[in-house]
């Protein structure tokens, strides 16, 4: 047994030996050569995103470009994290979140923090940390920000909830548009990333370039968006949450669309509390008004039953109803905001008067007035190029139960002036009066005219093949709420562009109501469409007031 063992310990030496031998001796120079051979690396490099321009070719939307600090790590290394906080001026705390938050895997380096400025980056690439890795970046920088950041729109890196993208042709490291038109357009405005394949040694020091793929910028978009009109529209609304929309009536081209309160869309990247304080707000700030916006039209509806009442033959132009500032239905009462007298469908629009319009629904019912509200574009999306269009709501009785409600008959009589369940967009209502500017077609607002060199611009209308007459004869009550000094719009008058609208207070249970003006103008032959909504503003004149502080700014400016 004695002997056993020691042949297998010999045996064993010999064997430790003589691998010795081979490794070092006979495949030494081998392994040497293995362990300081090349390999391959592939380098990304980022596509520039496509400009976006307005009608005049200003920029609006372009690229700068900015230091991305990115670390190779499995899990958040606090040592590390607390070096580079130092060294860039912020704290471990923020390298950690965003660490959490771009993390994929430990192969692919986790963003954790963005700047422009070249000492800070000088001053970390002269530590030579060696999970550490610094990449150039283009950055997205919107110009005029406030006036135009809900349009335009933003975009973000993509994150662990998006890697499904990858399939679909998008690189992690991209930035993805995540509202606006970044996001309507993304396929055009990202470009195709290209890259550097690189031979490299052992020791990460390169060696030579095997080949190179230069990536392709984004097309550049060219909006209708007239950006000093833009500009004009955003301050006509301070100190207002509302929404102010200009349109080219003959094509729908979008010429303004104000929103506010706004955000600046260039702090988003620089500023994640910003971000949070941002989306946290009690005011909306994100909300697009002009398209996500949902209220009551007020008495602007009655441009749709004075329509559908022609039209069903409910009334005619001679058709007269009494006001005595009530109209009494059922066990209830229904006001007027002044005694009228005698009143024609003219003479209705001129005055607002509720009473025309309560006799008119009565004789419509909901139903009907359904009918006509939707063949005008509401109670669906407009069609406009961006995301997240609210369709609004047309209400009926179906409706109202399948919500767990019900309708009363007084709910008609609401519905005849505009309140109620009734709930429309700024730009649903600017597709409405179009309706009447154009003498009868229903168009399809745009914001983008050309995507690079192709022309996309193309006139989306159809004709509803409506009676002639019946729209003159609205259109008649419309221009007569301006032109006469009885008129709730006669403020406008002042302007001397033949403009044509009607004004809305729309009410709000526990809150001041809402103002409206909608309306178009030249007279005659039409050119643009103008709306605006004041949340909680009161009188509808605060409304006619802003629209006459634009429209008088762009007379002046001779941008009309």
């Amino acid at each position: 047994m004695v002997l056993f063992l020691k042949r297998v310990k010999i045996i064993g030496f010999s064997l430790i030996v003589g691998g010795l031998i081979y490794y070092q001796l006979i495949k030494g120079d081998y392994f040497f050569n293995k362990s300081t051979s090349n390999y391959i690396r592939l380098i990304p490099q980022p596509a520039l995103r496509g400009l976006i321009l307005d009608r005049k070719g200003k920029v609006l939307v372009k690229n700068s470009l900015e230091f991305e600090v990115c670390v190779f790590l499995k899990k958040p290394d606090v040592n590390l994290l607390e070096k580079l906080g130092r060294l860039l001026g912020t704290s471990s705390e923020v390298l950690e979140k965003n660490f959490k938050r771009n993390f994929i895997a430990s192969f692919i380096p986790t963003p954790v923090f963005q700047t422009a400025d070249r000492e800070r980056i000088l001053k970390l690439e002269e530590k030579n940390l060696p999970q550490v890795s610094i990449r150039l970046n283009p950055k997205r920088y919107v110009k005029p920000s406030y006036s135009i950041s809900h349009i335009v729109g933003f975009v973000r890196k993509i994150s662990k909830k998006d890697i499904f993208l990858k399939k679909y042709g998008y690189d992690f490291r991209e930035e993805i548009g995540y509202a606006g038109l970044e996001l309507f357009y993304d396929n055009y405005l990202r470009g195709k990333p290209g890259g550097l394949q690189i031979e490299i040694d052992a020791r990460g020091r390169i060696n030579r370039i095997l080949g190179k793929k230069k990536p392709t910028s984004g097309k550049t978009l060219s909006l209708s968006l007239d950006i000093d009109i833009q500009n004009i529209a955003y301050q006509s609304l301070k100190g207002f949450r509302g929404s102010l929309v200009l349109m080219e009536s003959s094509s729908g081209k979008i010429l303004a669309m104000a929103s506010r309160p706004s955000f600046n869309v260039n702090l988003f990247r620089e500023s994640r509390d910003y971000f949070n304080r941002i989306t946290k707000s009690r005011d909306r700030v994100l909300i697009n008004r002009a398209i996500q916006g949902v209220y009551p039209l007020g008495s602007v509806f009655k441009t749709v039953v004075g329509l559908a009442g022609l039209e069903e033959r409910k009334i005619s132009k001679n058709s007269k109803f009494l006001c005595e500032g009530v109209f009494k239905f059922k066990d209830r009462e229904f006001k007027c905001w002044t005694s009228h007298g005698w009143q024609d469908i003219v003479g209705g629009f001129l005055h607002s008067c509720n009473i025309f319009f309560y006799n008119t629904g009565l004789r419509l019912g909901s139903k009907i007035i359904e009918k006509y509200a939707y063949l005008l574009g509401l109670g669906r999306p407009t069609g406009i190029d961006l995301p997240f269009e609210k369709e609004g709501f047309v209400p009926s009785p179906e409706k109202i139960k399948r919500l767990g409600k019900q309708w009363y008959p007084g709910d008609t009589l609401n519905l005849s002036i505009g309140q109620g369940y009734l709930l429309a967009t700024p730009l649903q209502v600017a597709v409405v009066l179009n309706f009447f500017a154009s003498r009868g077609w229903l168009i399809q607002p745009y914001l983008v005219e050309k995507i690079g060199d192709l022309n996309i611009s193309l006139k989306k209308r159809e004709f509803l093949g409506l009676n002639l007459a019946n729209i003159e004869l609205i259109n008649k009550g419309l221009r007569e709420a301006v032109r006469n000094k009885e008129g709730t719009a006669h403020i406008l008058e002042d302007l001397n562009l033949e403009i044509a609208g009607k004004t809305g207070t729309a009410q709000v249970r526990g809150r001041k109501s809402h103002a409206w003006f909608a309306g178009f103008f030249p007279y005659k032959e039409p050119k643009y469409v103008i709306v605006v909504i004041l949340e909680n503003a009161g009188s509808s004149t605060n409304a006619c007031k802003v629209a006459y502080n634009f429209l008088s700014q762009l007379k002046e400016k001779k941008l009309l």
